[in-house]
């Protein structure tokens, strides 16, 4: 077993994975850290609020303010390596840097406008993972092989939810195989 790359149109960059978890209640609550096995782009993140939170958010939702009550709000982070010859091996300090994600309103509010009206408990939210402007949600989230990722809940002490995080291969990436 080794290293390798496969060819583009192979089903193993294809093929869709989830990563699953939850937060606990409590203000700042993290999730289970996931560790980037390879070059991975994260496309999606469900959230299934389970236990309702004491807080209302503001957001903006197709441009404009809302509110939803007793919504829980998260964060994607994401820690990376950004010194290339440090990694696997290579020589000098590894240079972490850290990206947030975010926020996202879960709470799934059956109100026309997502992110408006009241939260229900067990009614999921879907958002699209995306770091480039201007492509309508598509794109995806590049995380380089080694990356530590993870949700972060906001300042609401009482919500709880669970999670799941939509991936891929990112094509090309060499894989064990």
């Amino acid at each position: 077993m080794g290293l390798a790359v496969k060819n583009a149109a192979d089903t193993y960059y294809l093929q869709r994975a989830q990563l699953s978890g939850a937060l606990a209640a409590g203000a700042a609550a993290q999730s289970a850290k996931f560790i980037a096995h390879a070059a991975l782009l994260l496309w999606s993140l469900t959230g299934v609020q389970t236990t309702l939170s004491t807080s209302t958010y503001t957001s903006t939702v197709n441009g404009t303010a809302t509110t939803a009550a007793l919504a829980q709000q998260v964060s994607l982070i994401v820690i990376q390596n950004t010194n290339t010859a440090a990694g696997y091996g290579g020589t000098g300090s590894a240079a972490f840097s850290t990206t947030t994600i975010g926020p996202f309103t879960l709470g799934g509010s059956y109100a026309p406008t997502q992110g408006t009206g009241t939260a229900q408990v067990n009614n999921p939210n879907q958002f699209a993972l995306n770091t480039t402007v201007g492509t309508a949600g598509q794109g995806g989230v590049p995380v380089p092989a080694g990356s530590v990722f993870y949700l972060v809940g906001g300042t609401d002490a009482t919500a709880a939810s669970s999670f799941s995080i939509d991936y891929s291969i990112a094509q090309f990436a060499p894989v064990t195989i």
